[in-house]
């Protein structure tokens, strides 16, 4: 779980017009600090700035600490996975993740490795 924190309700909008269709395009994103890992799975030292892209009728996330919820992340229409941010609270989270490990948990007495 990939845990993120929410300092500011400020919205950032960009707005335009696409030189391939011509159309009107309006992005929001949020600012925000997340807490990842390196390749190795060793925590970075520090959170790092990322932004949300929020949806057209969304509203700013409140300030608080969240986790990016599992539908966050699916393939995409070349079977890529791809990443949207959609956080769900923090504590919220961690219900779900124990429900899965219970879910999941052996239901015979764990094997003990060789």
């Amino acid at each position: 779980m990939i845990k993120v924190q929410i300092e500011s309700t400020e919205v950032q909008v960009k707005q335009g017009t696409s030189q391939r269709s011509g159309k009107a395009y309006s992005i929001k994103e949020q600012e925000a600090w997340g807490y990842f890992t390196d390749p190795q799975g060793k925590p970075h030292p520090h959170p790092q700035k990322i932004r949300l892209t929020l949806g057209d009728d969304q509203q700013p996330y409140p300030v608080g600490a969240y986790v990016m919820a599992d539908e966050s992340h699916y393939p995409d229409r070349f079977g890529q996975v791809t990443t949207r941010a959609k956080l769900i609270p923090l504590n919220e989270g961690i219900k779900r993740m124990i429900a899965f490990i219970n879910v999941n948990a052996p239901s015979g007495p764990a094997k003990q490795a060789a």
